[in-house]
């Protein structure tokens, strides 16, 4: 019997009709996905080995880093969780080698992959431009939201100043490239609706 990914419960869009001597076939290319921790679920056709050597062979990784995951098995199903948010506007791809193995000892055969970006629902753009006096930092969003604030690695509040209909923006001085801005847009209602994380480069 051959070992198969029958079904990602709706979170891992893709679905391989064989992994051993038959063509892969599953849904091309790049999802967007709008939650920063959002988790994968992957449901194969028999029950995974739960090894933790095998369960680290599955990865997910943008173009310049490989991130650091949360992995667990039950029976047939992986369930695969960052341990730090997907930060915005980056593309990840989460892999599957071949040499993943289920329970019996079968392996995949063929590694599978799948490409997705993180995106925003209410924030569209997020910009740090650097310069020698200080970094400007720009956040567009939707018509819903009426102030942004934005954090350093997790410091304090820090709120931006609208300057245009669906963009704020302000100067900060002694960001520098890999500081982590974590960005809370809020509505007329002052509701917090989303939260993004976007990396100075």
């Amino acid at each position: 019997m051959r070992f198969l990914i029958i079904t990602a419960v709706a979170l891992l869009s893709f679905l391989l009709t064989s992994l051993f001597s038959h063509p892969i076939s599953y849904a091309a290319g790049i999802e967007p996905i709008t939650a920063p921790k959002k988790p994968w679920t992957i449901t194969f056709s028999h029950d995974v080995s739960d090894e933790t050597a095998n369960l680290e062979l599955i990865t997910i990784q943008s173009k310049n880093n490989k991130l650091s995951l949360s992995l667990s098995a039950d029976l047939n199903k992986v369930i695969v969780k960052p341990k730090n948010p997907y930060l915005f506007g980056e593309r990840y791809t989460l892999t599957i080698p071949g040499s993943f193995r289920a329970a019996s000892g079968k392996l995949l055969n063929k590694p599978v992959t799948k490409e997705f970006e993180m995106t925003g629902v209410y924030i569209t753009d997020v910009s740090a431009t650097m310069n020698q006096l200080a970094t400007t930092v720009s956040v567009k969003v939707k018509p819903d939201v009426v102030s942004v604030f934005y954090s350093i690695n997790s410091g304090n509040q820090i709120k931006l100043h609208r300057d245009g209909a669906d963009s704020f923006s302000k100067g900060q001085i002694g960001l520098v490239t890999g500081d982590l801005l974590t960005i809370n847009v809020w509505n007329e209602a002052n509701q917090l609706i989303e939260t993004q994380y976007y990396e100075v480069k």
